[in-house]
């Protein structure tokens, strides 16, 4: 089977129980594996919505048959706020080659402003900025939606922003964020939590070095949840009083901000009725807590 009958196969599978049953029936798994790892490289700097289209069943079919020695990702597609936003992403939420966002206009879905993620699987082709992408116009495309990876691997779903002026205070916060994460990497388990949260972000306002520290709102501020991206909103503005803190009580400012943060969205649940294991998600992120300390 040459690798356009193999794209045309795998592209009229529509459930994914048939699209494993097809890949299953196969006799050269290992051949097959290399075979869609080609066609991946067709689509990872993906011009329009109709590769992005490719890309997602290629994915899909790889999760299938394995990965083999390539880093696995999947092709995920959400909404950010402001647009939709699709890439492909490790187990670790890293990104990996072409990272897109997506204006819907009436003749279809277009891209603006893409970037290029570095892959050691595909290392001839270097990182590139949103920047060497402006002005770009890409193709219009004609579909109801963009689609997403059907079979992906569930996310560890903390995301930490940061925004933050330039000085040692910001510095320290950008260390606590960086190690924080690595290890709610290592102990949490999305899979088994359920699925009403893609994303919980919590954004950390770092106005410690900044003069005009007075005017900023200290604390935690308790955002939105948003169902259609399933994803909740959270703020933590840090102030002058931060600063002068030890490490220890700077790691229990974060403790009590995540903790304060889950409470919130326990209770919005709740309301809303929606079904979500708070006890395994907060465990998990206490074990995270406990090893940094």
């Amino acid at each position: 089977m040459t690798m356009d009958d193999l794209l045309a196969e795998i592209s009229k599978r529509e459930e994914i129980e048939d699209l494993r049953a097809f890949l299953s029936s196969r006799s050269d798994q290992t051949e097959l594996r290399n075979q869609l790892l080609q066609l991946l490289r067709t689509v990872v700097e993906y011009d329009d919505a109709t590769a992005w289209s490719k890309a997602v069943r290629i994915c899909e079919s790889l999760a299938i048959t394995g990965w083999g020695d390539w880093e696995r990702v999947d092709a995920c597609t959400r909404f950010t706020g402001d647009c939709w936003e699709t890439g492909f992403i490790n187990h670790q939420g890293k990104h990996r080659f072409r990272l897109g966002n997506w204006t819907k206009r009436k003749a279809g879905w277009s891209l603006f402003n893409p970037e290029y993620h570095f892959s050691r699987d595909v290392p001839e082709i270097p990182a590139k900025s949103w920047e060497e992408y402006a002005g770009i116009e890409f193709p219009c495309v004609e579909l109801l939606k963009l689609p997403s990876q059907r079979n992906a691997q569930k996310q560890m779903p903390i995301v930490m922003g940061l925004i933050c002026g330039d000085g040692p205070v910001s510095e320290r916060v950008w260390d606590l964020k960086r190690e924080l994460t690595k290890l709610l990497i290592q102990t949490m388990r999305p899979e088994i939590y359920g699925d009403a949260i893609n994303r919980f972000y919590l954004t950390l306002y770092c106005a410690a070095d900044n003069r005009a520290d007075s005017a900023t709102h200290d604390g935690l501020k308790i955002g939105s949840y948003r169902a259609k991206p399933k994803a909740f909103y959270c703020e933590l503005h840090l102030d002058s009083k931060f600063g002068p803190l030890s490490v220890d009580d700077q790691k229990g400012v974060f403790f009590n901000a995540v903790e304060e943060s889950i409470k919130a969205l326990e209770t919005k649940f709740a309301k809303l009725k929606l079904e979500y294991d708070f006890a395994a998600f907060r465990s998990d992120i206490v074990s995270a807590f406990d090893l940094w300390k």
